[in-house]
C-alpha cells in the first residue's frame, strides 16, 4: 500500500529527514490497517525499532495526530483513533463534496491528453475486475492515480492539495472496514459516468457523478463496519 507521497514529501520538507521517514512509514502502517482502531502505539518500541531517541518518534506521532490518525494522551501515550459511525460518515461527506468540486472544475478545464490518460487508467482498473490478487495489490494505487488525474485536470493547486491530504484517511477507513480487493470490484464502473461528463465538458454532471461515486464508497465502508460489528468508541 502506497501512502500519499505528496503529503509525505510536504511533511518531510519541514522536518528532519529521519522524522519524515518515520512519519511516512507509520502512515503506511496506518493506511494498510497494520495498526487497528484503538491500538496503542508504543514510543519505546518504535525508538528501538528505528534506533533513535524518543524525540523524532514523538515529532512523527504529533504530525499523525495533526492529520487525525492518532491521539496523544498525556500520561497515557499514543493511540490510533477509534472513530464512531458519524465520524466516518462526516469524513466521507466532506471528501465527496471536495471530489465533486474537483470533477466540476476538471470538466471545464481538462485537456485532451489528460482525458486520454484518465481513460487509460480506467482501462487498467477495469481489467482487474475479476482478479482478486491484482485488486488487492494494485487497485488502491491505480484508483488514487485516477483521482489525482481528475484533480490535475481541475488546475486548482489549493483545492488539489487539500483533497490530496484526505486520500490517506479515506484509504485508512476503507482498509479497516472492507479492503480494496472487495471494494474495487464493485465501484470501479462508477468511474465511467465521471469520465463521460468530463469528456462532454459538463461540470454539473461531473460533480454529480463524482459525489455519487464517493457516496457509494462511503456506504460500502459503513455497511461493512456495521456488519462486522466493529466496536467504535
Amino acid at each position: 500500500m502506497r501512502t500519499n507521497l505528496l503529503e509525505s514529501r510536504r511533511r518531510a520538507s519541514v522536518i528532519p529527514s529521519k522524522q519524515g521517514e518515520i512519519y511516512d512509514l507509520l502512515v503506511q502502517r496506518l493506511v494498510s490497517a497494520r495498526y487497528a482502531f484503538g491500538e496503542r502505539i508504543l514510543v519505546r518500541e518504535l525508538a528501538a525499532e528505528f534506533g533513535v531517541s524518543r524525540q523524532p518518534i514523538m515529532t512523527a506521532l504529533n504530525w499523525l495526530a495533526a492529520d487525525g490518525f492518532v491521539r496523544i494522551v498525556p500520561q497515557v501515550g499514543c493511540q490510533v483513533i477509534s472513530p464512531n459511525r458519524n465520524a466516518i460518515a462526516d469524513f466521507f461527506l466532506m471528501f465527496q463534496r471536495m471530489e465533486g468540486l474537483l470533477a466540476e472544475l476538471a470538466a471545464a478545464r481538462r485537456t485532451d491528453q489528460q482525458l486520454a490518460d484518465l481513460r487509460e487508467l480506467q482501462r487498467q482498473i477495469v481489467s482487474m475486475a475479476n482478479d482478486q490478487e491484482a485488486l488487492r495489490e494494485h487497485y488502491a494505487e491505480l484508483n488514487r492515480k485516477f483521482h489525482q488525474t481528475v484533480a490535475a485536470m481541475a488546475d486548482s493547486a489549493l483545492v488539489e492539495e487539500k483533497q490530496s491530504a484526505n486520500f490517506n484517511m479515506s484509504d485508512f477507513f476503507i482498509n479497516h472496514a472492507i479492503g480494496f480487493d472487495t471494494l474495487g470490484a464493485g465501484v470501479a464502473q462508477e468511474h465511467e459516468p465521471i469520465i463521460d461528463a468530463i469528456a462532454r465538458r459538463e461540470p454539473s454532471g461531473a460533480r454529480r457523478a463524482a459525489e455519487e461515486h464517493i457516496a457509494s464508497v462511503a456506504a460500502a465502508v459503513l455497511a461493512m463496519t456495521e456488519r462486522r460489528s466493529i466496536k467504535l468508541a
